[in-house]
């Protein structure tokens, strides 16, 4: 049992900010920092479902998820060893309630105020990455302004 890493999937969503720069949404606890949503896979789900579950249930977001990931990393927590792979979701619906509203706070920020504000180090390469996917995506780069 020592030596098994529970697989996980999250999201890093992300929308046009009200003032036309890319924004991405942090979830936290209160006994945590801010962080992307994540959980578990199930042995039925793909990680891509998994991760759209994560984002709905802890962050109450609908959305389009890419297919390809972002990338991953890894992670201790209560003794286990976690590997999260991580897929970019455009923010498509904004549920004003949802599963864990009570337990957790849900926040839109720049993109390099995610960065300072993420808790864990080994997740902030993710937001570099979306950033590269998002200029190298044409059709999403022509909403989507970058200056953050």
């Amino acid at each position: 049992m020592a030596n098994e890493v529970q697989r996980q999937a999250g999201a890093v969503v992300y929308r046009t900010g009200p003032w036309g720069g890319l924004e991405v949404l942090l979830v936290s606890r209160s006994t945590s920092g801010w962080g992307f949503p994540k959980g578990g896979i199930k042995r039925s789900q793909s990680a891509t479902i998994a991760a759209r579950a994560e984002a709905l249930e802890e962050a109450g977001v609908l959305g389009r998820i890419d297919p390809l990931p972002l990338g991953s990393y890894r992670y201790r927590k209560r003794r286990l060893r976690r590997h999260v792979v991580v897929y970019a979701m455009r923010a498509e619906r904004l549920l004003e309630r949802w599963d864990e509203e009570q337990r957790r706070t849900r926040v839109w920020v720049p993109l390099r105020e995610a960065s300072r504000m993420l808790a864990s180090e080994r997740a902030r390469p993710l937001l570099d990455a979306l950033k590269e996917r998002l200029r190298q995506q044409r059709p999403h780069t022509a909403t989507l302004r970058l200056a953050a």
